[in-house]
């Protein structure tokens, strides 16, 4: 039909090594996954045949053992054309080549890709951070490894913390705490939750959700979370909470987990007391994140679609046909995109929410 992206009746990808076209791959791939969470690190792996002639009239052989097109540190990237304008889905570096030599079938290479976060593995330090915010050294950390950096929280302020012989990549994930870590378009964008507000992806099982599981959970939730420490400068305890008002404004006006695990376990509050906070506002700003990151996981699910390249980490889904406890917008936590011979394009995802519906 005329208009329509090539590829998509099939679902098939599209696959380029080092920006260009590598047809070759696409019409040897068997599978792929490629997969992200809210921790940072896309990662993929690709299984393709590697046994055929390389050109026509050649000797079959090996097609892919050739390091002019594959090779260790090469940029792979995957999109999909569901729709007129193809959605990338992973782009990043090649680290594990692999192969396998079954009974009664032609040899498979196997290519393993991360992207550039990845990179922050490899960098171990010690360095001390004076009076900065977690946003401020999650930037440095960013931008030290020559990454583009959109950090759009601020969390604590620190007077004196030390980084002691660690990778970068661990001590990015403890500045960020539950915020979101994605590489896209060239830029690590570190979001908090909340602030993941496109435009919902609307998924019904009318159309390309094809299932869906949910449950809320109270195991994990508390009705308060006390935060305890030492004010050096003026020589006083701290004691500070945060209890269901630092989750409300992120809600849609159903139950909350810490209202509800307060009403059947009165009890059930959280005291942390190694987060050494300096001040008052530091130890209710540690209390307040550590009471939404309990509360976000209330509501949990996981779903899969006919294959949806514009779902990834971050995005917000609006499940429309649940019923009234269930139904409404989650925050996509996970996604895994998958290819295979047998089912085509299939995305699969992990949502979140921290309210229950309050249907009667």
């Amino acid at each position: 039909m005329s208009g329509q992206p090539e590829l998509s009746a099939t679902g098939r990808p599209r696959i380029q090594v080092d920006g260009a076209p590598a047809t070759r791959l696409e019409a040897d791939l068997i599978r792929l996954e490629a997969r992200a969470d809210a921790a940072g690190v896309a990662s993929l792996e690709a299984v393709f045949l590697n046994w055929g002639s390389r050109e026509e009239g050649k000797p079959v052989d090996f097609v892919h053992f050739d390091r002019t097109a594959i090779d260790f540190g090469k940029r792979i990237g995957i999109a999909f054309a569901v729709t007129a304008v193809p959605e990338t889905i992973f782009d990043g570096l090649i680290t594990g080549i692999g192969a396998a030599y079954p009974e009664l079938r032609a040899p498979e290479l196997t290519l393993l890709a991360e992207d550039a976060l990845t990179g922050l593995r490899y960098r171990r330090r010690t360095r001390l951070s004076d009076d900065q915010t977690d946003g401020s050294i999650a930037t440095r950390i960013l931008e030290d490894a020559g990454l583009r950096a959109a950090v759009a929280r601020d969390g604590a302020s620190h007077t004196a913390l030390w980084q002691v012989n660690q990778d970068e990549l661990s001590a990015l994930r403890e500045r960020t705490g539950d915020a979101l870590i994605g590489l896209r378009d060239g830029v690590v964008r570190v979001l908090e939750p909340v602030n993941a507000n496109a435009p919902p992806i609307e998924l019904t099982r009318e159309n390309d959700l094809i299932r869906f599981a949910v449950l809320a959970d109270l195991a994990h939730q508390r009705g308060a979370v006390r935060v305890h420490g030492w004010d050096v400068a003026a020589k006083e305890a701290i004691h500070e909470s945060a209890g269901a008002d630092a989750v409300r404004p992120e809600a849609s006006g159903g139950r909350l987990g810490p209202e509800v695990v307060a009403e059947v376990f009165p009890q059930a509050a959280e005291d942390l007391h190694l987060e050494v906070p300096a001040t008052g506002a530091e130890a209710r700003t540690l209390a307040e994140a550590a009471m939404r990151r309990r509360a976000r996981r209330f509501v949990r699910g996981v779903g899969t679609t006919k294959g949806t390249p514009a779902l990834r980490v971050g995005s917000r889904v609006n499940l429309v046909d649940l019923g009234p406890w269930f139904a409404g917008t989650y925050l996509v936590t996970a996604v895994t995109h998958r290819f295979d011979q047998v089912d085509g394009y299939r995305t699969e995802f992990e949502a979140q929410r921290a309210d229950l519906g309050d249907g009667s």
